[in-house]
């Protein structure tokens, strides 16, 4: 298993001199780059030198794209420009979210999305990049109604057996399955460790207090708060997490997003990926 840190800690007027000094506080060769925004500042081709030039791969090209609802035109449009990116780097994943609608309808929701993503999966195939579907919660508040199935692993499960497809796979976020009330561990890896292409890691607790404590960020999904925190502080049992990752095979990476303060960003990664390091050596010794 490799770390890597991911491009989504930044803004648009970042560029990836953050993200870079991020790979070196985890002491990491890769990134996990986000298009568009870290490519705004700079423009595609002098963000994507830099990160060359600073010895760092591209673990996976990330676009806040959605296929199910109102974005998917868009969403098809990001898609394509990712996988062309993907491409262009050696990059073999792109990574995407479902959408959402006004009501709760997983049949429906599971057949619209396999159809927006066939032809991308067709551009996915001819480039040889696999197209990753993040799990999420409702993180934003667009998704009053809960129909993210995303964020339901059962239906997530059939979704992926009715893509059916080599070049479309998950990443598993074990703290977005939290925050979406579901145990990661014990109700969801089990049942989506066969499609599982890459993975988040961060950690979360339900929030004890009125406001967040300082440097993190507070998330809220249909009444219930989290809070992010320091990894292995949270409620995530990563040594079961990765362990089962490892018995299934998975050798990918864990990309780190601490989801704190920028003060704090890089001696909270630096710390991340020592846990992580930790955490490999004992659970996946033969994986590192």
């Amino acid at each position: 298993m490799s770390i890597a840190v991911s491009g989504t800690e930044f803004t648009d007027t970042d560029g990836v001199d953050g993200l870079i000094e991020m790979a070196g506080s985890a002491q990491c060769d890769a990134v996990e780059f986000w298009h568009p925004k870290n490519a705004v500042r700079d423009g595609i081709d002098a963000a994507l030198g830099k990160l060359d030039r600073a010895g760092l791969r591209v673990a996976c090209v990330s676009t806040p794209s959605q296929l199910y609802g109102t974005g998917e035109a868009d969403g098809v449009s990001l898609l394509h420009e990712a996988i062309t990116i993907a491409a262009r780097t050696g990059c073999k994943r792109v990574n995407t979210y479902f959408g959402h609608a006004p009501v709760v309808d997983d049949r429906r929701a599971i057949a619209a999305y396999a159809a927006a993503l066939a032809p991308v999966l067709d551009h996915a195939a001819a480039e040889g990049v696999v197209v990753v579907l993040e799990n999420e919660f409702d993180a934003f508040g667009w998704d009053p109604a809960g129909s993210d199935v995303s964020r339901r692993p059962v239906a997530l499960a059939e979704l992926c057996a009715r893509v059916g497809s080599p070049w479309f796979g998950l990443n598993f976020d074990a703290a977005n399955f939290l925050c979406a009330a579901v145990s990661p561990a014990r109700d969801a890896l089990p049942l989506l460790l066969p499609w599982v292409r890459y993975a988040h890691v961060k950690d979360v607790r339900r929030a004890p207090a009125e406001t967040p404590p300082d440097g993190w960020t507070r998330y809220t999904d249909h009444g219930r708060a989290y809070d992010t925190a320091p990894l292995g502080t949270g409620e995530l049992d990563w040594p079961a997490i990765i362990a089962s990752l490892t018995t299934a095979g998975y050798d990918g990476y864990l990309t780190l997003e601490p989801h704190c303060a920028r003060s704090i960003l890089p001696a909270e990664t630096a710390r991340a990926a020592g846990y992580v390091r930790d955490v490999i050596n004992v659970h996946a010794p033969s994986h590192q």
